[in-house]
């Protein structure tokens, strides 16, 4: 079997922080009932991921045999001048997705069973996107609690409002402690409280907003400086009684070493839409597992992306929970591609279905176009 096209579909989803443009690519081969499915969402760079794309098939891709994902995947790092960019990561892990989807309809298998099997048969899941941001407490409160009946042990949220870089106002400050302490109230003490900074802190503001933030025992804090000096991450989580997290903006193994090696994290969170791909983030995980640290990917994907999360998911022994939106997006999340799991009690479970286990709606799909500007408030990345 040889690899013979590519194609784009493209979509798009809200829910209460985001509107979100998600970009799929589908490689074809020489029979044309086998084909993969990948996840290369750049949110606002759809068009220049697709260059990238269709730049890299005709030079690396057509007519190569799909099973060779691992060869193809260090052929378009290694040979291109645009390594190491998230742009050029994200064009990399739509095709490793689709390749991955496309051996395992291929060989019949699932994903998780190419990877080496599955260490457990459905992965736990925390929400986000469920929240107001900025809220008042009680709004967020009342909010948190519909996110507990809907069967969640575990939910995120970004209690620091908006428009705040390096250090926030007094005022600021205690309205996000008084936002974190009502969920506590309202949720108790048996779920999961997640904090989310967005990298908007300089390292003192963290320290001293994390130190505040203790006493409500949240599970981790979430980005609470940029991810550009590891000595802040480090900083940080030497001062602060809450596990550290971070990684959503780093791509390939290589940056995600560096922060293991040097004990700056408790949990990395790599993005499999923009780090590399399932190829790529086996390996961090693998890093990770090493010296003991956690994996809980960062996942805004499209159900593809999410999709072939869950099945890593799976494969990795000290993979910690997903991210999960998909409850909290408009109702098509569930229909653009059938086969993506609905949450219950706080968990995913998938069927042993060859590929990533999708069936995607290309009519469906047609119905929600991707829309000119996109957002997500609370996640502008910090100035610098």
């Amino acid at each position: 079997m040889r690899l013979t096209g590519v194609e784009f579909l493209r979509f798009s989803a809200q829910h209460s922080n985001a509107t979100r443009n998600w970009m799929l690519v589908k490689l074809l081969t020489d029979d044309p009932r086998l084909f993969g499915i990948g996840d290369a969402s750049a949110m606002q760079n759809d068009t220049e991921v697709m260059g990238i794309i269709n730049g890299w098939f005709s030079r690396y891709l057509e007519g190569r045999d799909p099973l060779d994902s691992e060869v193809i995947w260090a052929t378009l790092y290694h040979d291109t001048s645009a390594r190491g960019g998230r742009l050029a990561t994200t064009a990399l892990s739509g095709i490793d997705i689709a390749l991955w989807d496309l051996k395992g309809k291929i060989l019949g298998q699932p994903v998780y069973k190419l990877l080496g099997g599955a260490h457990r048969r459905q992965l736990r899941v925390y929400a986000n996107g469920w929240y107001t941001n900025p809220g008042s407490p009680e709004q967020n409160a009342s909010e948190a609690r519909d996110v507990v009946a809907k069967g969640y042990t575990a939910l995120k949220f970004d209690p620091f409002g908006q428009g705040h870089y390096y250090t926030i106002p007094a005022a600021e400050a205690k309205l996000a402690e008084e936002r974190v302490a009502a969920v506590r109230a309202a949720v108790g003490d048996e779920v999961e409280i997640l904090i989310e900074a967005h990298a908007k802190f300089a390292p003192t503001t963290a320290i001293q907003l994390g130190r505040r933030l203790e006493k409500y025992r949240p599970y981790w804090y979430e980005e609470p400086v940029a991810q550009e000096r590891i000595e802040e991450l480090k900083l940080v989580r030497a001062s602060v009684n809450i596990a550290i997290a971070a990684g959503e903006r780093l791509y390939t193994k290589f940056p995600f070493a560096a922060l293991v090696e040097q004990e700056a994290v408790d949990i990395i969170q790599p993005d499999i839409a923009h780090a590399g791909g399932i190829t790529e983030l086996k390996k961090i995980a693998a890093i990770a597992e090493a010296k003991h640290v956690l994996l809980a990917p960062h996942n805004v994907c499209s159900p593809v992306g999410a999709m072939a999360t869950i099945q890593l998911g799976m494969s990795c022994i000290n993979f910690l929970f997903l991210e999960y939106h998909a409850e909290f997006y408009s109702d098509h999340y569930f229909t653009v591609a059938s086969g993506f799991p609905r949450q219950e009690g706080g968990y995913v479970q998938i069927e042993d279905t060859p590929g990533l286990g999708l069936v995607v709606n290309e009519d469906e799909i047609a119905k929600h176009p991707p829309l000119k500007t996109v957002s997500a408030s609370g996640g502008k990345i910090k100035g610098i």
